[in-house]
């Protein structure tokens, strides 16, 4: 459609200043997380397979679709390097975020922040009750929503149950006696 509208010369130079700012939106949002990691404040790096299964979903989707698109006989076959640009985008911020570490959770005096594609701040006001169940950490919300945080992918994970267990006490969350003597238990 854009193709008589446009030349192939300027369908290339709109495709890649759209590559550009999603490459710029991007970066900002990398920055954000980095802010956040560079604080002075101890943070378990935390990878669950959400994480590896989102970015490989993604940067897979753009990368048929540029191929796709390459391969294509139509007209339709120019858009394929703004599909590229964004697999490229994709794969260098998903290779930041692992290598810097910028997946994380920590554990602060009355919250929690988990910081995976987005950051979520729980709050020990807003949590019903703590489950510890097959290494996973339910932090069940008085809305009836819950929060999962598997240790088994955090990189300290003994270091993280005990912080876990004193954010649990300090706060006053209730917790079931079944989870309380699996984590004391643990140690």
């Amino acid at each position: 459609m854009f193709q008589y509208v446009f030349s192939n010369s300027t369908l290339l130079i709109v495709q890649i200043v759209m590559g550009l700012v999603y490459a710029l939106f991007s970066y900002f949002e990398y920055n954000n997380t980095a802010y956040k990691a560079m604080l002075p404040v101890e943070r378990y790096s935390y990878y669950p397979g959400s994480f590896y299964t989102f970015r490989f979903l993604k940067i897979g989707i753009y990368l048929t679709f540029g191929l796709l698109l390459a391969a294509s006989p139509s007209g339709v076959s120019i858009l394929y390097p703004v599909c590229l640009a964004l697999a490229l985008t994709e794969i260098i911020i998903s290779l930041l975020k692992y290598y810097k570490k910028l997946c994380f959770v920590n554990v602060y005096a009355n919250y929690i922040l988990i910081a995976l594609e987005e950051m979520e701040k729980i709050f020990a006001t807003e949590v019903e009750s703590v489950e510890y169940r097959h290494d996973i950490f339910y932090l069940i919300k008085k809305n009836g929503k819950s929060t999962m945080i598997k240790t088994y992918s955090i990189q300290d994970k003994d270091v993280f149950i005990n912080k876990m267990k004193d954010w649990i006490v300090n706060n006053d969350v209730k917790i079931s006696d079944e989870s309380a003597a699996r984590l004391k238990a643990i140690g």
